[in-house]
């Protein structure tokens, strides 16, 4: 990739985020696309009233010495603080992917629907898409690559043997006088992991005690298809029971869910890559279940695209 090239990224998570930033940066022209109204992936926060809540991945080890240099620049410039024995977004885990994307070309709340080979590249049409482009880099869940790709392309195969895990997600706030026993609670089933959110730098202000609740995979798969208020009723009296609140103290609890929270069995490499075609698909499930191996997959991506010639 000696000249300038059309790069068009699909998915604007932790991985498509880190592959256009490196690609950006080396000066090609990078055009990144996320059906989602917000960019980040399971990089997450949800923002409801004056509540804040990151109801996808909680908080960022890094076992990378390079990840953990990217983490300790963003901590750095105010992006990003030490807690809970990794580190978070500040003022919310949105922060680090917004951080990723400043000065790229980012689409949201686009789909790319159809993506079809043309002599100069690659055609992207959806809903208000119509772009062409040199390279296709899908930084996406395996599943919904697959599905993009379909099912006799030469990359099917080895998508279908990614496995995920499900994650039931519950939001809660309650009054600020309730009982606070704990910052972080590590369990079983429905209450797998708890954490006081407010309790997370740059979270001050807020006007009730906000906890976010997450099930292990057993108890996800379990319940993954119950409506959101059947989800919230079976997992808040949990909640309460355990923080010793009574439930008037509740004022506020909403569910999500993430079918591809954790990557189960994972593809074994960084990439799968078609050089003839100028495809390129990745994520965390290439390697494993958490942001790091995301990051890992996008920066392994670039590199392959810029060590073309």
């Amino acid at each position: 990739m000696g000249e300038q090239v059309r790069v068009a990224v699909i998915g604007a998570g932790i991985t498509g985020l880190t592959c256009a930033r490196a690609l950006a940066d080396a000066g090609h022209a990078v055009t990144v696309f996320d059906k989602g109204r917000g960019i980040g992936g399971r990089l997450a926060t949800r923002r409801t009233d004056d509540l804040r809540f990151d109801h996808g991945a909680q908080v960022l080890p890094a076992t990378d010495p390079d990840f953990a240099a990217l983490l300790q620049g963003m901590v750095r410039d105010g992006h990003a603080a030490p807690w809970d024995g990794g580190i978070v977004g500040t003022p919310g885990m949105v922060q680090i992917p917004r951080a990723l994307a400043q000065g790229l070309d980012v689409r949201s709340g686009v789909m790319v629907t159809a993506l079809d080979p043309d002599p100069a590249g690659w055609h992207l049409r959806g809903e208000g898409i119509d772009h062409r482009a040199d390279i296709v880099v899908l930084a996406i869940p395996a599943p919904q690559a697959r599905d993009l790709l379909g099912a006799g392309h030469a990359f099917a195969a080895p998508l279908a043997q990614v496995r995920y895990q499900a994650s039931v997600t519950v939001m809660a706030g309650l009054d600020p006088a309730a009982p606070r026993p704990f910052v972080t609670h590590r369990g079983t089933g429905a209450l797998a992991w708890v954490a006081q959110d407010g309790a997370k730098p740059g979270r001050d202000g807020q006007p009730l005690t906000t906890w976010v609740v997450q099930a292990d995979p057993d108890f996800s798969m379990a319940h993954i298809d119950l409506p959101f208020a059947e989800l919230v009723d079976l997992i808040a009296p949990q909640l309460l029971a355990l923080l010793g609140a009574r439930p008037d103290q509740l004022h506020h609890a909403v569910a999500h869910r993430w079918l591809y929270a954790l990557t189960d069995v994972a593809l074994g490499r960084p990439f799968l890559a078609d050089d003839a075609t100028g495809l390129i698909v990745g994520g965390d499930w290439a390697l494993g279940p958490h942001a790091e191996h995301g990051w890992a997959s996008g920066r392994a991506m670039a590199a392959h695209l810029l060590a073309r010639t």
